[in-house]
């Protein structure tokens, strides 16, 4: 809980700086008008900060997202101002875009660099003018909707390369919130590491497991280059990997340095195996039976070289065996 609110467990901080004051910011920004640029690197959370932005909004439209990187330009257009019947070949009846949709509400532009130009011109008009026009419609629509956008880009040096539009930029960033990566947040593991694993123990419908000591500091030694949504990923393996017993270094090949290069036959045979094995149990969500098939193996036999190579499995199998 910051200020008074309370985030989305991947929002979470102890209250610490970066993390603190981007959520004091935005709850203090969330109930006004203004449009919101939300900026940080890939992975950090910047949906789930225009989520908690809407939240907090008081508006009662809904929250409607749109992923500028996902559509060519013509079906970004439909997509996002609507069309009417006819207006190109394959338009059978009126379509509502998402402006029209999050009437009321909040429109999230994610990705928001990767609009065309001709796009960030139609964008800047809705902006200036609070109207859409659908692809061949004559009229224009008031429209009642809060912007938010998002990037991992450098909005200012692309527009100073001519890439993006400074008059739209200056639109969008009616307020700016920066989220923080994971790195400069390693001093909150100890506080972030249970929470998310709360989180995705109650996703999964169980109990959160007890952590052994110094795991959430060792975790915080890792890069995690894809930030929270890395940590979430690594987590939820760590999970599978656990079974019912305390999480510990042992469920994470992340923190398992390396083995030296193989110096025999006998190494390299073993390094091979363990990482066959290892791959065909992490693409099975560790379902043993699963994949035995894909290697072709008996059950037991999984078991047995799980066993001879240090491979760990969640305590009475994933298959309702036990290990």
């Amino acid at each position: 809980m910051v200020g008074g609110v309370t985030s989305t467990p991947l929002l979470t901080t102890d209250g610490s700086e970066p993390m603190g004051a981007v959520l004091r910011d935005l709850a203090r920004v969330a109930p006004s008008r203004l449009p919101i640029l939300i900026l940080g690197p890939t992975g950090c959370g910047k949906e789930l900060a225009a989520r908690e932005l809407h939240r907090l909004s008081g508006r009662e439209g809904p929250l409607v997202p749109v992923n500028c990187a996902a559509f060519s330009e013509s079906l970004m257009e439909s997509e996002v101002f609507g069309h009417v019947r006819g207006a190109f070949t394959g338009a059978l009846r009126d379509r509502t875009g998402a402006i029209e949709a999050a009437e009321g509400g909040t429109l999230f532009l994610d990705e928001v660099a990767d609009l065309s130009p001709r796009l960030q011109s139609l964008f800047l008009r809705v902006l200036q003018e609070r109207e859409v026009r659908r692809v061949g419609g004559e009229g224009a629509r008031r429209v009642d909707v809060r912007f938010v956008a998002a990037t991992h880009r450098p909005l200012e040096a692309l527009a100073a390369a001519g890439a993006f539009r400074w008059d739209l930029l200056f639109r969008l960033r009616g307020s700016v919130l920066r989220l923080p990566g994971l790195g400069d947040r390693r001093h909150e593991f100890g506080y972030l590491v249970p929470r998310l694993l709360a989180s995705l123990a109650g996703e999964a419908g169980r109990s959160a497991p007890d952590l052994e000591p110094g795991l959430p500091e060792a975790l915080a030694g890792l890069a995690w280059p894809g930030n929270v949504r890395e940590l979430l990923h690594c987590l939820e393996r760590a999970l599978l990997r656990c079974g019912t017993g305390a999480l510990g270094r042992a469920h994470f090949p992340e923190l398992v340095p390396a083995p030296a290069a193989a110096g025999t036959w006998a190494e390299a045979t073993r390094s091979f195996q363990r990482e066959l094995l290892g791959g065909a149990l992490e693409r099975h969500g560790f379902r043993v039976a699963e994949a035995a098939r894909e290697l072709g193996m008996a059950r037991p036999a999984v078991y047995a070289a799980a066993k001879r190579l240090g491979v760990a499995l969640p305590k009475g199998g994933l298959d309702g065996t036990a290990t």
